[in-house]
């Protein structure tokens, strides 16, 4: 009954300042990034071992560090806390269905071809809903989802590397072109191999910011070409900036074609690698809004 009526006295503040204590294992820095001053930090911590009964820190003049009970409570409260977000996340992707509003998580390269055609007519057949966008890489939208602050992200993979609880849908087929300068002998060509292009420089997008440019330069390697990179940029503009200046070439998905950028050409490979896009969503019960939306994209 006393341990009842101690944990009905426990507040969530307690357990964030204790989290943040326990990553911080130093009271100036716990508190000043908590934005407060240490004296209530220790106060909200000495009460909290006070409702447990346990010592969770021990504190010397040269250091804090936690004990066993300190540890375990750790590892529960960061198991409590990210349930907590993403279930009030939750709600919120629930109260902006009802709001029709639609959060996006995107790469750029998506920005161009079918896709856009795609969110305009479901638009004009839904005048009521909006969406706003957020341009995310993989990894940012595998991390947006999973915390609620995106819908629906959408990505280009090779092979769509998704964990469990996120689900995905190819929204449209593609293929890689090669950009090339308008004044590359290539040019005279409707199609080129790839092993073309094997002492050409390569402008590639960033193997940290993009998985679908490692999967391109995999699959470069698996048809037998090692494109010898010496550009990474985040983006096809940029890419397409110095194919344009003559500083080389560029594997990007068709599409980026219809940047229509001064002085670059795109040519058709005789490989396939594929640049498909895909939609993503985290796999609980869709409202109408969003299955709707995603239907549209199919299309």
């Amino acid at each position: 009954m006393l341990d009842s009526q101690a944990n009905s006295r426990i507040r969530f503040r307690m357990l964030r300042y204790f989290q943040t204590l326990a990553d911080e294992l130093h009271f100036g820095r716990a508190a000043a990034r908590l934005n407060i001053s240490q004296p209530p930090l220790s106060m909200q911590i000495k009460e909290l071992e006070e409702l447990l009964g346990v010592e969770l820190f021990e504190r010397t003049s040269r250091k804090v560090v936690l004990t066993h009970a300190g540890k375990v409570l750790k590892a529960e409260v960061d198991r409590l806390l990210s349930a907590t977000e993403q279930s009030l996340n939750y709600v919120r992707q629930i109260g902006r269905s009802e709001k029709q509003h639609i959060n996006i998580g995107m790469i750029g390269s998506a920005m161009w071809g079918p896709l856009l055609t795609r969110m305009k007519a479901f638009r004009e057949a839904n005048p009521d809903v909006n969406w706003t966008l957020h341009e995310l890489g993989q990894q940012e939208q595998t991390e947006a989802l999973r915390a609620r602050t995106v819908d629906i992200a959408i990505n280009r993979n090779v092979i769509p590397h998704v964990e469990a609880k996120i689900r995905c849908q190819m929204i449209a087929r593609e293929a890689v072109c090669v950009a090339v300068h308008e004044s590359d002998p290539l040019c005279r060509r409707s199609k080129i191999s790839l092993k073309d292009l094997v002492d050409r420089a390569f402008i590639s997008l960033s193997f940290t910011h993009s998985d679908f440019a490692r999967q391109v330069y995999d699959s470069c390697l698996a048809l037998g070409v090692s494109p010898l990179v010496t550009h990474q940029v985040f983006e096809p503009q940029t890419a397409l900036a110095l194919v344009s200046t003559g500083n080389g070439v560029s594997l990007l998905p068709e599409s980026c074609a219809l940047i229509h950028w001064p002085g670059v050409v795109f040519l058709k490979l005789t490989e396939t690698i594929p640049a498909d896009l895909y939609a993503l969503w985290y796999d609980e019960p869709l409202p109408d809004l969003f299955s709707r939306f995603l239907a549209a994209l199919r299309d």
